[in-house]
């Protein structure tokens, strides 16, 4: 089931998963190494049996030839597991088949990195949650803070779109999480958003139950992976084939929250790419630099 039926009618909802390399020192101090991003995209209400359809004509041609149930795109990049005897030509069309599905449906997705600095940048939030345990929630845990702050971040979005087109969106809509931060089944009490998000209660699941799930993980992992190449990118260095890949795709993502920027492969070096961030942080009202 991608979405919640209420009835016969198919609703949208909320998808999450989440991503980032615990433990590995990108150089950057922008993607330090103890960062941890969450993504979600919104399936908005309007279209949910336009995105069921295509899921499911996703997921049958995947389980028909490679015996797959689900999709996880670390694997599916790096050839790993179920697909490690897939030819790199075949994992790369599964990327672009759901690069395009993306970009076709115009899905919106919200990204959120958090580290240790997340927490310094954002005091008045850390503030509004009334403490430092809230209904189960850690805010000292950049796992359950950073999920908190994608929730807000998610519902002041959601409240937009639904002002601009209030017949897209049937609020409000259902969170689900991919297993991990709770085991599959569990459900946690939000502490706010109650408008836009069901309950308001963050249900975990497995993806092969909730494969809309599979958005996020691909969102998540696009999304990382491009932020990864940008900071490892000297100038001069020819920009691979897998790379190339990587960045369409994320350029084809409709992210609500983070800045696009034209570019070209010589452009796209660490310190440009360290240089745009700290002017989107300066726009945000943040220092330029991540704070010590």
């Amino acid at each position: 089931m991608l979405s919640v039926c209420r009835g016969r009618v198919l609703t949208g909802a909320i998808y999450v998963d989440d991503s980032g390399n615990p433990g590995v020192d990108s150089g950057s101090e922008f993607l330090p190494s103890s960062r941890k991003s969450w993504t979600a995209v919104i399936v908005p209400s309007a279209i949910a049996g336009i995105v069921q359809t295509a899921m499911n004509i996703v997921l049958a041609g995947v389980r028909d030839e490679f015996g797959v149930e689900e999709l996880h795109f670390t694997n599916i990049y790096s050839g790993e597991g179920p697909w490690k005897l897939v030819t790199p030509h075949r994992r790369a069309e599964m990327i672009s088949i759901m690069a395009d599905l993306m970009d076709r449906l115009s899905l919106p997705v919200v990204h959120q990195t958090v580290s240790d600095f997340t927490l310094r940048d954002h005091p008045d939030f850390w503030r509004s949650l009334g403490g430092k345990r809230v209904d189960g929630w850690n805010l000292e845990d950049i796992s359950h803070f950073g999920l908190l702050l994608l929730c807000s971040k998610v519902s002041k979005h959601i409240r937009t779109m639904k002002d601009n087109g209030p017949q897209d969106f049937e609020l409000p809509l259902p969170l689900y999480v991919d297993e991990g931060l709770m085991s599959a089944g569990g459900k946690r009490k939000l502490p706010n958003w109650s408008d836009v998000i069901d309950g308001p209660t963050a249900y975990f699941r497995r993806s092969t139950d909730v494969p809309g799930i599979q958005l996020a993980d691909f969102a998540a992992f696009i999304i990382t992976r491009s932020q990864w190449i940008a900071v490892k990118r000297c100038s001069g260095e020819v920009l691979i084939r897998a790379d190339e890949l990587i960045l369409r795709a994320a350029a084809g993502l409709n992210i609500l929250n983070l800045p696009m920027r034209r570019t070209t492969p010589g452009e796209l070096v660490r310190e440009n790419y360290e240089d745009w961030l700290a002017a989107d942080r300066v726009a945000k009202g943040l220092a330029p630099r991540p704070p010590k």
